[in-house]
């Protein structure tokens, strides 16, 4: 495209009138700006603060113990907004700018703070309850940075996520030493959980140079050093396989029976003692040789399995696909919570008994030994998430921690639960964080 010297000059003149709007524009920005802070000073090196004419002793009212700033005037009335909002309190009875060195502080372990807990969700939808644990416990000691930093409170040192001080530097320093690996640059190969924690590194670190800008403590600088060569050493773990995830294993439990002392009698006679074919995952439970009919208002499922030892209470476990079979409205229970549940009879040959109740639809459980459970992060009656993989995996909500130390660690779900995920056989499930109840 050609272009002849009035055009030219045409284009020139359009540049020349945008250049002085845009000058204008700022003139008038920056007037805005001075005037403002003509009226708006930092409270710091003995300059006073005002705002709309009020003077220093006005300001100083304001901020009397027990003052409102955002709702109350010197003259005791209602005011709807007399801190400036681009100021903020450094302390009770103090305001600076909000671009405060100290201020700004504050918002870096604020941020530190928001990044660990999304890293948190993260490894937990990985099943990594172990490094979610470290986690939380570094999110607990970055949360008190602030409040030790506003009281003036010295910072504690001690063991964090089972390290020392020394423990932490020896680790981040010699890595080849103490786990095999050498330094190393972050990469994408090393995973997506190593760089979550890269980023908390260099978040730590951000909060650490904010920190020496605002002139703080060094017990506080020192602390987020401290925590960026963590981050370091939880990367050489991971890398390490110190954060797997937590596994267990999954087995599906078919409908039985549980038999009190007085209905072993009943079904069988008097003095009568079951006979253990084989034991079962949970240390003392078997298998019986007996067997006998479950009877409901609509059907019967014969053969069923009866497992020992005896109980206090009778109790009947089947699917809800079972409960319809027999007619009976389907409970699902915890095993032993059997008050208010249908009942249902039982027969052998020509005996039977009849239940008023304790027939129930068995929840989904995990049970687990105390040293599992602490290894995960685990306590007894939560209630966790269970992943199991395959074609047809599923992830199960609501599945409740059982803790105990009679316990082998086992999570066990029913015939229905079994065939919706095409669980086959011994099949490993993810154990992920769902919260207390």
């Amino acid at each position: 495209m050609m272009f002849d010297e009035s055009d030219i000059e045409k284009v020139a003149e359009t540049i020349a009138v945008s250049i002085r709007c845009i000058q204008e524009t700022e003139k008038g920005q920056t007037e805005k700006s001075q005037i403002r802070e003509n009226k708006i000073e930092k409270s710091q090196t003995g300059n006073h603060w005002t705002k709309n004419n009020k003077t220093e002793s006005d300001a100083a009212k304001l901020m009397e113990p027990g003052k409102d700033m955002n709702r109350t005037d010197i003259n005791g009335k209602e005011a709807s907004d007399d801190k400036p909002e681009n100021m903020t309190h450094l302390s009770a009875d103090k305001l600076v700018l909000k671009n405060h060195p100290v201020i700004a502080f504050r918002g870096e372990i604020d941020a530190l703070e928001a990044e660990i807990i999304l890293v948190q969700h993260q490894v937990n939808a990985l099943g990594m309850l172990s490094l979610e644990r470290d986690l939380e416990e570094i999110r607990i000691f970055v949360h008190s940075l602030i409040r030790l930093e506003i009281m003036q409170e010295p910072v504690k040192t001690g063991i964090l996520c089972g390290m020392s001080d020394e423990q932490i530097h020896a680790y981040s320093h010699h890595p080849g030493k103490y786990f095999g690996i050498q330094h190393f640059v972050p990469s994408k190969e090393q995973g997506v959980v190593s760089a979550y924690l890269n980023k908390l590194r260099t978040a730590s670190r951000q909060a650490e140079l904010s920190a020496c800008r605002a002139f703080l403590r060094m017990d506080l600088i020192h602390a987020l050093n401290r925590l960026s060569s963590l981050f370091h050493v939880m990367m050489i773990k991971y890398l390490h396989g110190d954060y797997p995830a937590s596994m267990v294993e999954v087995e599906a439990s078919g409908r039985h029976i549980h038999l009190c002392e007085e209905d072993v009698r009943r079904l069988f006679g008097e003095g009568y003692e079951l006979h253990k074919v084989r034991d079962l995952s949970q240390p003392g439970q078997f298998v019986c040789s007996e067997r006998v009919s479950i009877y409901g208002p609509k059907g019967v499922i014969e053969n069923v399995v009866i497992l020992g030892p005896k109980r206090k209470e009778s109790q009947v476990e089947i699917s809800k696909t079972d409960a319809r079979m027999l007619g009976i409205e389907p409970v699902v229970r915890q095993s032993g919570h059997i008050s208010q549940t249908p009942g249902c009879i039982l027969k052998n040959g020509n005996r039977e008994v009849t239940l008023t109740e304790g027939v129930i639809v068995a929840a989904r459980h995990i049970h687990m030994h105390p040293d599992d459970a602490m290894r995960m992060g685990i306590n007894d009656g939560d209630f966790v998430k269970l992943k199991i993989p395959g074609e047809r995996g599923l992830v199960f909500d609501h599945v409740l921690a059982r803790v105990s130390q009679s316990f082998a660690t086992y999570a066990h779900i029913d015939y229905d639960e079994a065939n919706a995920c095409g669980l086959d056989g011994k099949n490993q499930g993810m154990i992920i964080k769902e919260g207390q109840r």
